[in-house]
Order: C-alpha cells, then sequence, then structure tokens
C-alpha cells in the first residue's frame, strides 16, 4: 500500500471512521438497551430459577444453535451478500425475485431443522446428561430451531435491502417480549418454564421481523417450483462451508459445557454461562453493526487489497478503541455489575472473566479481518480456518477448566482467541494481502498494555488499591479514544449540533 496520503485520501478516510462509528452507534445503542433489559431479565431469571435453571437453559440453547447452524445452510449469510449487490442496482423486481427466493429456502430448512432436531434429540440427551431421560424435552426444541431459521432469513433480507434502522428497532422490540416472556413464564412454572421460553422468544422475535419486512416485501415463498428453487443452488452452496464452520464451533460451544456438566455439575455450567455472558455478550455492542454494514461493504471491495486493507483497518481501530476502555471499565467495576445483574452466588465467576478479558480484546483485532473469505466467495478457506479454531477453542477451555476450574476456562477462551488472531493474520495475509496497518498494531499495543495494568487492578479486593490501579488506565483509554475519534470525525460539533437540534 503506498503511505502518502493526500488531502483527499485524508477525507476519504475520515468519512470511512465516520460511517464505521455512526453505524457502531446505532447498533450499539440498540444492545445497550438490550442490555439494560437483560439486567432485569438476568436478574428475575437468576432469583427465579438459579443457576440450576440457567444452566439448563444454556444447554438447551446450545444445542438449538448447534442444530439451526447444521440445517440452515448459511442462507442468512450468502443471502445478504447476494441480496445487497442486487439493492445497489436499484433494480426492485429482482430484489423481489431474490426475496422470494431466499424466502423459500428459508423455509425449507426450517422445516429441515425442524424434522432433524426431532431425530437427533436422544443423541443430544445422550451427549449432555449421559442418558435418554432428557430425549423428550430435546424434541421440544424443534419449533425453536425452525422459528430461529426463518428469524434469520428475515434478518437477512433487512441486511440485504439496507433497512438498518427498521432491524434495529425490530432488535430492541425483541428484547422487550423476550423479558416479558421470561419473567411470565419463570413465575408461574420455575424450571418448567426453561423451554416454554425459548420457544415462545423465538417464536415472537420471528412475527416482528416478518411485520417489519412484510411492509417493504409481502411474504411470498414457491417451495413446489423445482425450477424456482433451483435457482437458489449457488446460494446454499455458498454458505455450505461457513454451515460447516458454525457446526464445529456449536459442537465446540455444546461440547465445553457438557464436560463441565459431566464432571461437575449444571450448577457449574450455570457458572460458567454467566462468565461467558460477562465476558462476550455485553462486550458484543462493539461488533453489532459489522455483520449488517461492514460486511456488504467489504463485499462490494473484492479483489482490491489497497481498499479492503484500509477499510479492514479503519474497523479494527474503532473495534479496539471501543473495546479497551469497556473492558477496563467492566473488569473494574465486575463486583458491583455481578450483583446488580445476578445474585452475590455468580460473584466466584470473577476471576474467569478477568482472565477471559483478553478474549474479546484479541477478538476486536481480527474480526474485520475475518470477514475477508466471505466476502470473497472462498467458504472452504473459511471452513478450514473456523473449523481449526473450533477444536483449539474446546481443547483450551477444556484443559483450562480441568486444570484450573472456571479461572482456567476464561485462561483458556483468551489463549483460543490469540491464537486465532495469529493464524487469522498469516494466513489471511498470504492468501489475500491484509496487512495491519503499524499505526493500527501500535494502537492496539498500547491499549493492551493498559488493559493490562487494568485486569491486575480487578484482581484486588481491597478497593481503594483497586481504584488506585485501576482508575488512571481507565482515564487514558477512553481520553485517547475521544481525541482520536475528534481527530477523524469532528464528534464533538456532530454531537453538538444533533443537540442543538432536538
Amino acid at each position: 500500500m503506498n503511505r502518502s496520503a493526500t488531502p483527499r485520501d485524508e477525507q476519504a478516510e475520515d468519512k470511512g471512521y465516520g460511517h464505521i462509528l455512526k453505524y457502531t452507534g446505532l447498533f450499539g445503542g440498540v444492545q445497550v438497551f438490550n442490555i439494560l433489559l437483560s439486567v432485569v431479565r438476568n436478574k428475575a431469571t437468576a432469583l427465579l430459577i438459579g443457576s440450576v435453571g440457567m444452566g439448563l437453559a444454556d444447554l438447551y440453547a446450545r444445542s438449538a444453535d448447534f442444530l439451526g447452524q447444521m440445517t440452515s445452510f448459511g442462507i442468512g449469510l450468502s443471502a445478504v451478500r447476494r441480496l445487497s449487490a442486487l439493492s445497489e442496482r436499484g433494480d426492485r423486481r429482482a430484489v423481489g425475485h431474490e426475496i422470494a427466493l431466499i424466502r423459500t429456502w428459508v423455509f425449507i430448512t426450517a422445516l429441515l431443522g425442524f424434522t432433524v432436531s426431532l431425530l437427533l434429540s436422544p443423541f443430544l440427551s445422550l451427549m449432555a446428561t449421559g442418558g435418554y431421560g432428557d430425549t423428550v424435552s430435546y424434541a421440544l426444541l424443534a419449533p425453536m430451531v425452525a422459528f430461529t431459521t426463518l428469524c434469520g432469513g428475515e434478518t437477512a433480507v433487512l441486511k440485504g435491502i439496507h433497512q438498518l434502522r427498521r432491524l434495529a428497532a425490530v432488535s430492541a422490540l425483541g428484547a422487550v417480549a423476550t423479558l416479558v416472556i421470561a419473567v411470565g413464564f419463570y413465575w408461574l412454572l420455575g424450571l418448567r418454564g426453561v423451554l416454554p421460553v425459548l420457544i415462545s422468544g423465538a417464536a415472537a422475535l420471528f412475527f416482528l421481523q416478518l411485520r417489519a419486512t412484510n411492509r417493504l416485501h409481502p411474504y411470498r415463498i414457491r417451495p413446489f417450483s423445482r425450477r424456482f428453487v433451483r435457482k437458489g443452488f449457488p446460494m446454499i452452496r455458498l454458505g455450505a462451508a461457513y454451515v460447516a464452520a458454525g457446526i464445529i464451533t456449536s459442537l465446540a460451544e455444546v461440547g465445553v459445557r457438557a464436560f463441565v456438566a459431566r464432571t461437575a455439575s449444571l450448577s457449574e455450567v450455570g457458572f460458567y454461562t454467566v462468565g461467558v455472558t460477562l465476558t462476550v455478550v455485553y462486550a458484543r455492542l462493539v461488533f453489532m453493526a459489522m455483520d449488517a454494514d461492514f460486511f456488504p461493504r467489504l463485499s462490494a471491495m473484492t479483489g482490491e487489497t489497497a481498499r479492503c486493507n484500509a477499510a479492514i483497518n479503519r474497523q479494527t481501530d474503532v473495534c479496539v478503541l471501543l473495546m479497551a476502555p469497556f473492558l477496563m471499565a467492566f473488569t473494574l467495576f465486575l463486583p458491583l455489575i455481578i450483583r446488580l445483574l445476578y445474585t452475590p452466588e455468580f460473584l466466584a465467576v470473577s476471576p474467569m472473566v478477568i482472565c477471559a478479558a483478553s478474549f474479546m480484546f484479541f477478538k476486536a483485532m481480527y474480526t474485520p479481518a475475518a470477514y475477508l473469505p466471505l466476502a470473497a466467495g472462498h467458504s472452504r478457506l473459511y471452513l478450514v480456518v473456523e473449523g481449526t479454531y473450533g477444536v483449539v477453542f474446546c481443547a483450551a477451555v477444556v484443559l483450562g477448566y480441568h486444570t484450573a476450574g472456571l479461572m482456567g476456562a476464561g485462561l483458556g477462551l483468551s489463549l483460543a482467541n490469540l491464537l486465532d488472531l495469529v493464524v487469522v493474520s498469516t494466513v489471511y495475509g498470504a492468501r489475500y494481502g491484509f496487512r495491519f496497518e503499524r499505526a493500527t498494531l501500535l494502537r492496539s499495543a498500547m491499549l493492551y498494555a493498559l488493559l493490562l495494568v487494568a485486569l491486575f487492578a480487578a484482581t484486588q479486593s481491597d478497593w481503594s488499591l483497586r481504584l488506585a490501579l485501576g482508575l488512571p488506565p481507565l482515564l487514558v483509554s477512553t481520553v485517547y479514544t475521544w481525541r482520536f475519534f475528534e481527530r477523524k470525525t469532528g464528534l464533538t460539533e456532530k454531537i453538538g449540533r444533533r443537540l442543538r437540534r432536538k
């Protein structure tokens, strides 16, 4: 890449940062709203069904994810790539035809997922509990799998036609519906409400998505037209390797939880689940815009190495700059957050979360580059890399848990993602000419050093020492992040203009 920058290049760069920050803010704001609702939901869940119930719900949810990944054929991803290209051309008739094709195949795969869920329920029961006693419970996941697949199709439609604000609104409404459903069923049924909550939540989200998309493109499918269905084969082939990678990842997730359940207890699975949730879910607000906005943009740059590298490095900058201060603040005040979100019983997961914080930092660094093979349509390469990660993830977390319990599981998570960062940057560097810019690497190294200081502070039980060690790196990273975005996007002026308009 040519390192000399003209004023026009700098203007385009600043516009790129502004665009990324805009959609990160949009979907990050939705995620913050979801988190606030999840505070109430998790607190109620912990009080009503305890750690055993949370562990049981997570086992069912992971199993449903595995079944959905296995039978959806990656249409949610490949459809976005195809539909986005048609939408850019402005051909409404072609877009409508493509949406009908997507919905037809999603309907077919939803039926497949329903059937496979019923057939594999004995295997899932045996894998999770060592017996067939829960076969009926796992069979009842079939409707959830079908609704989740259907919902993925409508989400792909909204992403493909660039209805991102509508997608964000539906996501927020879905969070409200999930909260109401969870509290109601757990209050009335206790542990027996786990399956009704999962099924009803998936159904509610699908109907909300369908209501949003149906206004733009009425729901039409043609599953009995062989000629029409055959047109979707290229879409299926593109997503096949993505599905295989997802199956490996889901199997790894289920395998880890099954290992914990069989060597310890369902309660320990609940603790592990909370640890992963605290580490991953609440930090995902930084990644919310990636699938909806970044992936379609990167797909349009396929074959242009310089543009791809610039886009990936900008996206990485934004992810890392937002992730570092978030992780510092989160781990520093972790005991208060756990008491707020759950109950004091779950303070036992604090060492795991602190050890796993690096997991999300490394993920912020490599996730933008990880979209390269999918954007280029090279699904086999994506399968190899992601499949390797699934194996490494499972081995690292199981070994870590076996060695040092929950804290070891956290270290295993971080190690797995560090190795994935090395693999992604090396393999995709050789295949696509991807390179981290020097400024991005130096910025990331500086922020990670500050994060390590904050993580050390988070291990201190004395609050005065904890804050004395942890607040300085948090303040430095926050100021640095703000000044960076101010320099690149004029953030203060934009916020001021928006406030004056309101």
